[in-house]
């Protein structure tokens, strides 16, 4: 039996979630903003905002007009994040590593939808730090884990995320040419290894490798990333054979067998 999905969308509820979505991706959205992506008049887009600020989700700056999303979405993503299966397993890993590099940060991260998500860190000791607290969205072409995440996609899919993303230049090192990216993400799967050197955030530098599931799929990435001013670029590439052994043990955890 076939189920059309549309006879049970509720449409004030769908414009909700997209509205929550957009203000997640910009940061800050007002009513033209809400006008514009979900094609509804002045009316609807404040009584839609006014909904969802009243419900706790949106806080709105009485001297901009904007609205951003309030604290009580934490609440949320936190459960859902508690929730990964893969969080389970790959801390106590995380930690060992950790206990080896101590300035580094230490990260774990996934693919949702065509978002690349750090789902949990451990900061390094040393100062100045650069913050990824879990829930953040970091690019997929310019961060060791983005490229990891993404590098057995096939041609269409990368394709189309290169269309749908784009390559925005973050520093001077960023990728930003489609040809370049390509060659990129078949290092990436060719060597087991994604790397970051000042490509996101200059001066920062990052490893990462990915972790693989019973079917051998990838299904998440860790990574080790540090500033210069507290590692050397060789230092972080240095711990790439043990951060490839604590994947490894991660991916064993969940069913994979090195061949």
């Amino acid at each position: 039996m076939v189920v059309d999905q549309d006879r049970y969308n509720i449409k004030g509820i769908e414009r909700g979630f997209k509205i929550l979505d957009l203000v997640a991706e910009r940061g800050a959205i007002g009513i033209p903003d809400v006008c514009e992506a979900l094609d509804v008049n002045t009316n609807m887009a404040f009584r839609l905002l006014t909904s969802i600020q009243k419900s706790g989700y949106l806080i709105k700056e009485e001297r901009t007009g904007l609205y951003t999303l309030s604290l009580k979405i934490l609440s949320l993503s936190n459960v859902a994040l508690q929730s990964l299966e893969i969080r389970k397993f790959a801390m106590p890993y995380m930690e060992i590593f950790w206990s080896s590099f101590q300035k580094a940060n230490v990260n774990l991260g996934m693919k949702h939808g065509d978002d690349i998500l750090i789902i949990e860190r451990i900061e390094g000791l040393s100062l100045p730090r650069t913050y990824f607290t879990p829930g953040k969205q970091i690019p997929f072409h310019c961060t060791g884990l983005g490229k990891v995440l993404c590098c057995e996609m096939s041609d269409e899919e990368i394709e189309r995320l290169i269309k749908v993303k784009g390559l925005k230049a973050y520093t001077s090192q960023t990728i930003v040419d489609h040809d370049k990216m390509i060659d990129e993400l078949a290092k990436v799967k060719a060597e087991g290894v994604g790397r970051d050197r000042n490509e996101f955030i200059f001066g920062d530098n990052c490893s990462a490798v990915p972790i693989r599931n019973k079917a051998g799929q990838i299904v998440a990435g860790i990574s080790a990333s540090a500033l210069s001013a507290n590692m050397s670029e060789q230092e972080i590439e240095d711990m790439i054979p043990r951060l490839k052994e604590t994947a490894g043990r991660i991916s064993g955890m969940l069913g994979y067998i090195t061949v």
